[in-house]
């Protein structure tokens, strides 16, 4: 079965692979079936966003269609940045001067309740029917970086460290990383969905 992941970015899609590759499906993304629609998640809940662009996507595919959102949530700010993880700082403000902002904002919380989580909500279009599910990764944040030169689409990485082994994210094998991904722990959920479709 093809399983259109909701999506441009070429690294997410890879991370798809490689959590269905023993499953039977072929994942492929939004320029694999020629679709160049941007999709804008106006929503203020992970879950409201990921819904919407699963159905947008799937009805506009005819294929099964998995979409996601997902972010930082920290207790101390009220559970922000959530849906705003990536424009928390402002509108235009990326790359190292967002990484900047982040742990000025890390700095500005107590030692001992620098702790948050990785959220993802997926959501799973199929038959006409819409599925979510939930991945979290439980960790703590420092102002002490890992590596200057963070992955510029996950500055996060360089600064949470994780519960489960006392690790940086930035610091995980690719094995580590596949354990401990917030966006595979809710897709696993879906495996009896998709096995039966297929």
């Amino acid at each position: 079965m093809k399983l259109l992941i909701a999506t441009f970015n070429q690294g997410k899609l890879e991370d798809y692979q490689s959590f269905c590759k023993d499953w039977g499906l072929t994942a492929v993304n939004l320029r694999d079936v020629g679709i160049t629609e941007e999709f804008e998640e106006i929503h203020d809940t992970f879950e409201a966003n990921a819904k919407a662009k699963a159905e947008f996507y799937g009805r506009l595919s005819g294929l099964p269609t998995l979409a996601d959102d997902s972010g930082i949530e920290i207790p101390f700010y009220n559970m922000e940045p959530g849906v705003k993880t990536k424009r928390w700082a402002g509108p235009g403000i990326q790359g190292k001067d967002y990484f900047r902002f982040i742990i000025e904002k890390i700095k500005g919380i107590p030692p001992k309740q620098r702790h948050g989580q990785m959220r993802a909500v997926l959501a799973l279009y199929i038959n006409g029917q819409t599925h979510l599910a939930e991945g979290k990764i439980i960790g703590t944040f420092t102002d002490q970086v890992y590596t200057e030169s963070f992955t510029p689409d996950y500055p996060w990485d360089s600064i949470f460290i994780l519960g489960a082994n006392g690790k940086y994210y930035e610091a995980l094998t690719p094995e580590e990383n596949l354990e401990y991904n917030h966006r595979r722990v809710a897709f696993e959920q879906f495996k009896p969905l998709l096995i039966h479709e297929n």
